[in-house]
């Protein structure tokens, strides 16, 4: 283990996201003016997301620097005084988690639903503002 690798499709799903969010920021006045409420869904959904899969990034280096230190001799392969009961499990919880690997998909999902339901809860708001 000589270096840190991060997954390639968590990086490319925050650069998507931070790009996403930059366009609707650059064109925020123009989008207040007409669609006020699709476009702070829209924040609220992209900064939602971007927080789940930037959480599993986190945790994914997080545990990939734990494991690196039981490298002892840097040669990127564990063997010998290397393996302990504690590496092994180090190594269990990098390779065994698929919610970090899937949080592109369910942080859609995470998002949306939270999405929804704060659009919902501004509608209802609002029907009951009007009575």
């Amino acid at each position: 283990m000589n270096h840190i690798q991060p997954p390639t499709h968590l990086i490319i799903a925050l650069i998507v996201t931070i790009i996403i969010i930059g366009v609707l920021l650059f064109f925020k006045k123009k989008l207040l003016a007409h669609r006020k409420w699709l476009f702070i869904s829209s924040i609220i959904f992209l900064c939602i997301y971007f927080i789940v899969v930037g959480g599993a990034l986190y945790q994914d280096i997080s545990l990939q620097l734990a494991l690196h230190k039981f490298d002892l001799n840097g040669d990127g392969f564990f063997n010998g005084n290397e393996i302990t009961p504690q590496q092994s499990e180090a190594m269990q919880k990098v390779v065994s988690d698929t919610g970090r690997t899937f949080s592109v998909i369910s942080g859609l999902l995470f998002a949306g639903t939270i999405t929804i339901m704060i659009s919902l809860g501004r509608v209802i708001i609002n029907i009951f503002k009007s009575k």
